[in-house]
């Protein structure tokens, strides 16, 4: 796999230049290598632009960064048969199939012999094994010294890395995570967040010395993790320990428990460690970020300098019968909102017990979810409403149906609505992601995240 990185695209009286640098570009990672893309002129802002390509299943397949990962479950992307997939995007896309929730069908996919994309039918995807389901809370408290735990639909599962890696090696994906401690939070104890960053450190390790002698994954890249809660100085440590090791890039984790946890982040906690965090990176090796943050969260995070995320907060909200409606293109002029919407307080919090939609009691009955990025589409406002859920929205949901309709279907808890729910807020979120690197080019992400702000505050008033 290389990485091409196009820094900082910002400025457009900046001319780009192809240049090779010795400690940088020429350095091989297994057999794939990294190259690096950069400008001759101080860049205004550590936003990024790159590409993924040269992938050992797909050699064609060509990724732009900023990146977003479509978030399955059980190697199916929810709610969506590979038919409805392809009506949401025909466009080249990465696949993060978490391995809780394909642990317990190693065995049947080993024997198969062809690897997760095949035995799933999504051959024509590329694929990322991770470790955890970003888009449900990890209970914490529960890792132990030499293994983390997996919570599956059968329980509580203890894996280590070789066993982690036997997995690996039976799913095959095209990239994989290192096995990760990230269970730590802004509230974790000093002792906590050392802990996890050894045994991280200790993990990653064991998986990088397991993966070169794989025959099978020798050629796979890994991404390592970085580690150490909301501590700056041991994350800085986890990243020198990790030093020397061959990865294709980074993961942040240990910001959050993932699911909701992601949601609630607070800029103010998370930018000073992130900001140290990710100059102590390599420039030339992609970063990412998993968990549903929010709209304005992730943009702040690409201004950082973060090339990958996840989707799992457009699957979050379909659950909850939410509907994405957040401006998500770079508006042309000061272009009001056209539609007055329900106001959300930011205080007007619900827990999941009391959301719509439920997440089966997977995630933490004290964790809060903010709505203002969507519409309640149970909401009895939407009962005679023929309007689509987004005007001019080209998704397949907004051409064929009103809001009336979907109303119909979520309140009456047929499966169309999560579907059609599902099918809208992925378009809508694959389309912020082609604004979000549009924005880098024309060096308007600013405006873009200002856009957002005034919607929310307009949603809050």
């Amino acid at each position: 796999m290389i990485f091409i990185l196009n820094l900082a695209l910002i400025n457009d009286i900046y001319r780009l230049k192809h240049l090779f640098v010795s400690n940088l570009s020429t350095a091989e990672f297994n057999s794939f290598q990294l190259e690096l893309d950069t400008l001759s002129s101080v860049a205004k802002s550590t936003a990024r632009l790159g590409s993924l390509s040269e992938f050992t299943r797909i050699p064609e397949a060509v990724l732009e960064t900023p990146l977003l990962l479509l978030h399955t479950r059980g190697a199916s992307v929810p709610h969506l048969s590979y038919d409805l997939l392809q009506m949401v995007s025909t466009e080249s896309q990465i696949l993060q199939m978490p391995l809780v929730t394909l642990v317990d069908h190693t065995k049947n996919v080993k024997a198969f012999g062809k690897g997760i994309a095949e035995f799933a039918g999504l051959k024509e995807y590329l694929n990322y094994v991770s470790v955890q389901d970003s888009g449900t809370t990890t209970p914490e408290g529960y890792h132990e010294k030499n293994s983390v735990s997996l919570w599956t639909r059968g329980g509580r599962k203890l894996i280590d890395p070789q066993t982690y890696i036997t997995c690996i090696e039976a799913l095959k994906p095209d990239m994989f995570q290192a096995m990760v401690d990230g269970d730590t939070t802004s509230n974790s104890s000093v002792k906590r967040v050392r802990r996890s960053v050894d045994d991280t450190v200790k993990f990653a390790g064991i998986c990088a010395n397991l993966k070169e002698k794989s025959e099978v994954l020798k050629d796979t890249p890994m991404l390592a993790c970085i580690t150490g809660g909301y501590n700056i100085k041991e994350r800085l440590r986890c990243i020198t320990e990790l030093k020397g090791l061959d990865v294709a890039g980074y993961v942040l984790e240990g910001f959050h428990t993932n699911g909701e946890s992601a949601t609630n982040l607070i800029w103010e906690d998370l930018e000073p460690v992130l900001t140290e965090t990710i100059e102590s990176l390599p420039d030339n090796l992609p970063r990412a970020f998993h968990g549903p943050v929010t709209p304005i969260i992730l943009l702040n995070l690409v201004s950082k300098g973060i090339d990958i995320f996840d989707a799992t907060f457009p699957w979050l909200v379909a659950e909850r019968a939410g509907a994405l409606i957040f401006p998500n293109t770079l508006l042309k002029g000061n272009a009001p909102i056209t539609e007055t919407l329900p106001s959300v307080k930011s205080q007007a919090l619900i827990t999941p017990k009391e959301k719509d939609g439920s997440l089966e009691n997977e995630n933490s009955k004290d964790e809060l979810v903010d709505r203002v990025f969507e519409i309640n589409i149970k909401d009895k406002l939407y009962f005679n409403d023929t309007r689509p859920l987004v005007e001019d929205c080209s998704c397949y949901c907004c051409r064929k149906y009103s809001r009336s309709y979907i109303h119909h279907l979520s309140t009456t808890s047929e499966l169309q609505g999560p579907i059609l729910l599902m099918m809208h807020n992925l378009h809508h979120y694959i389309n912020f992601f082609r604004s979000i690197r549009l924005a880098i080019r024309e060096d308007q992400l600013q405006g873009l995240h200002s856009t957002l702000e005034q919607f929310v505050t307009s949603r809050r008033s």
